[in-house]
């Protein structure tokens, strides 16, 4: 479009004016060896510690855990691989505290009991498009648990999924992976990085997997390639970052409880865990996607430093998807289904500039940040929908097309965003013992939709809020801290997961449209712990993270939402991560929740909720999760490592009219590593436990997979 070309070339134009900025001269005599980015190497932790170094999502620079006053989780891509994890779901199961709401659709998840499907990022960029996202190109997967608004403006409030990219480096090696495993599946990826000069790396990661299901007639094919060059010349670096990749599969929305008749209760879905309910010779999902990223970093002096960083997502998503939508038949022994097709385009740039250093005055130390953020976000779904399509047994479906008439045009619409945001951070160190932080965002996000059906609207609406975050951290031993915390994030009108505004005509959607936002806050107290000389680190937290305006969809009008209150989680939770004794190490963590909605109104009339959800339970969280992994792992030779995932019990539906039970889920690995070789024999759900891993309504539960295998053979060069 003419508007989105004109609107791309500034954001070009600028990053170009930006770089030509910075002089490309070396530091004067003295400064030479103060090169960037800083790199901390530790020789007293192995390489299979489960603990990371320091972590960048906390404070948006490299911080120590110890002093963020909130709770963060690390997942390392390369231990999650080891089992096969293609997907952000499977990495991150059995993270303490995230539950996964994902559909065959879109990644989607819940930190402390509230949907964060819009608050996953690339390297701090934001990466809100609905798709499967690729993690061939992932080094590891920060979790910042609470509001995040501070740092990265609106979000849910639960917390941000946030990934690291690999990068060019000189300790880098060459590597190539093959793997084959259960369901027919077959895969390489190649990781090749080169220091062309002292002041030039280059590196790039490809790979390409296909495999079948444990599911009827499901199949799926991915390919990705990554390529990165970066320049440093010890004053002023330049990191260009590009990828690529295509996820093609069979849409698979899982299954529908059964219920006898109207008045009986819900029960699970009877049909064996392989059955599916679409046409697999016509569904279809293709997800392709498209990351361009610049980050320009000139440092001033000893002290302080710029950085600008231009990030792009392009994506292409298109599907035609026949999913059940309901029971029907005398004994509800059929399964109705709809059919739906899209087609998405959707586009984000994002620039920021950020000055960081630290001065000293008197005896407090301030380690700060100063940030501009300016975005653009275009997104144009096109949806044809049928409903219903035709109805198949609940027990034996037909996997036959039907002879209806195609879908007809529902939805062709135009989504625009534009973000501007300020923010101020500072590290305050008063003492060894006492440091604070404290930060303050300002955001503008201004949505704007319009419709292109026949008799469709437009709407817009702009909201500014203000985010701050505080946190206190005492260190009264050498080996303990403990921290307190209060954090504030926001979601606005047009703004959650997916950006976009209702634009029909009625009362209702302009009511819809000019609802105030959504706001979360949370308090969290806690104490982070060195143990056995270093070696093992734990922390324990306890929170509470408020939801307040919370926005509940009307039943009867799906185009009415009301404001019905507060929802809340009261939690604890607990990390143990390091090494045991020489060799042997341990990576774990538990959840306990208590989410709830804790207030909601009673409306009357024909546009009100049929049940009242004071008290419900918050759907699709769990009162108890967590996972506890023990390894051997020298450098050379035999490993193993076993563990189990834990899952409790999850309702379904907003009304708790079912629960998906809870579940233990084991898995373990044995492998032998040669000089430059490692062999590997990884097992997911070794007892071959029955399960439902997650659900996104009554007609739509997913079965969790049986016991699979997967055999691979890494090389390093």
């Amino acid at each position: 479009m003419p508007t989105q070309c004109i609107s791309e070339r500034r954001l070009s134009v600028m990053a170009l004016a930006f770089s030509s900025l910075f002089s490309t001269s070396a530091f004067a005599e003295g400064e030479a060896d103060d090169k960037l980015p800083h790199i901390e190497i530790s020789g007293e932790r192995s390489h299979y510690d489960p603990r990371p170094g320091k972590v960048s999502t906390a404070t948006r620079t490299a911080t120590d855990l110890r002093d963020v006053p909130q709770t963060v989780n690390s997942v390392n891509m390369e231990e999650a691989a080891s089992y096969g994890a293609q997907t952000m779901a499977e990495a991150l199961a059995g993270v303490p505290g995230i539950t996964n709401n994902s559909d065959t659709r879109f990644d989607s998840f819940k930190i402390r009991g509230f949907f964060s499907a819009g608050d996953v990022f690339l390297d701090g960029i934001r990466d809100d498009a609905q798709y499967v996202r690729s993690l061939g190109n992932i080094e590891r997967i920060e979790i910042l648990k609470g509001p995040a608004a501070v740092l990265y403006g609106r979000g849910s409030g639960g917390g941000v999924i946030n990934r690291i990219s690999k990068q060019p480096g000189a300790d880098v090696q060459d590597s190539l992976k093959v793997f084959a495993g259960s369901y027919s599946r077959l895969g390489f990826a190649a990781d090749v990085n080169k220091v062309l000069s002292e002041q030039w790396a280059m590196r790039i990661n490809v790979g390409r997997e296909h495999a079948n299901s444990f599911r009827d007639d499901v199949n799926s094919s991915r390919q990705y390639i990554a390529p990165s060059l970066k320049w440093d010349d010890g004053r002023t670096s330049w990191l260009l970052q590009a990828e690529f990749a295509e996820f093609d599969r069979t849409p698979d929305r899982g299954m529908p409880a059964w219920r006898r008749n109207a008045g009986s209760p819900y029960q699970l879905p009877p049909a064996s865990r392989a059955t599916t309910y679409g046409v697999p010779s016509r569904d279809y999902i293709k997800d392709s996607t498209l990351y361009l990223r610049s980050t320009l970093e000139h440092r001033i002096d000893r002290d302080w430093k710029l950085r600008y960083t231009l990030g792009m997502l392009h994506l292409n998503s298109i599907f035609d998807n026949t999913f059940a939508t309901g029971l029907t038949g005398g004994n509800n022994n059929m399964v109705a289904r709809a059919r739906w097709q899209q087609n998405l385009h959707q586009r984000n740039w994002q620039n920021n500039l950020e000055l960081e250093g630290n001065t000293v005055t008197g005896a407090v130390r301030n380690d700060m940040l100063f940030g501009v953020e300016y975005t653009v976000e275009r997104r144009q779904p096109t949806l044809y929908s049928r409903s219903p399509s035709s109805s198949v047994s609940l027990l034996n479906p037909s996997k036959a097309p039907d002879a209806l008439a195609p879908p007809a045009l529902s939805t062709n619409s135009l989504h625009r965003a534009d973000g501007i945001a300020l923010y101020a951070q500072d590290q305050l160190t008063f003492s060894p013992q006492w440091k604070m932080l404290a930060g303050l965002r300002w955001d503008r996000f201004a949505a704007d939709s319009t419709s292109r059906t026949t008799g469709g609207g437009r709407a817009a609406r702009t909201t500014s809020a203000l985010s701050p975050r505080l946190g206190v951290v005492w260190s009264p031993l050498a080996d303990h801290s403990f921290y307190a915390s209060y954090s504030k994030s926001f979601i606005p009108s047009g703004g959650a997961d997916t950006v976009g505004l209702d634009t029909g005509t009625g009362a209702s959607i302009v009511s819809n449209n000019a609802l105030e936002p959504q706001s979360s806050r949370q308090y969290e107290v806690g104490v982070k712990s060195d143990w056995l000389d270093k070696k093992i680190s734990t922390t324990l937290s306890v929170f509470q993270l408020d939801l307040y305006n919370r926005r509940t969809q009307v039943s009867s009008n799906p185009n009415l939402f009301v404001i019905s209150g507060l929802e809340r989680n009261r939690g604890v939770e607990l990390s143990v991560n390091g090494q045991l004794a020489p060799n042997w190490f341990v990576r774990s963590g538990f959840a306990l929740q208590r989410a709830r909605i804790v207030e909601a109104p009673l409306c009357r009339g024909t546009n009100c909720p049929t049940a009242n959800l004071a008290g419900k339970r918050s759907v699709g969280v769990s009162g108890a999760n967590g996972s506890v992994f023990l390894g051997y792992a020298p450098t050379f030779g035999f490993f193993s490592e076993a563990g189990l995932v834990y899952e409790g019990s999850r309702y379904v539906d907003i009304a708790n009219r079912l629960d998906l039970p809870a579940y233990t889920r084991w898995d373990g690995k044995v492998g032998y590593r040669f000089s430059k070789t490692e062999l590997t024999l990884a097992v997911t759900n070794l007892t071959n436990r029955q399960y439902y891993s997650s659900s996104t309504g009554l007609s739509q539960i997913m079965p969790g997979s049986p016991r699979s295998v997967l055999l691979s053979a890494n090389h390093k060069f």
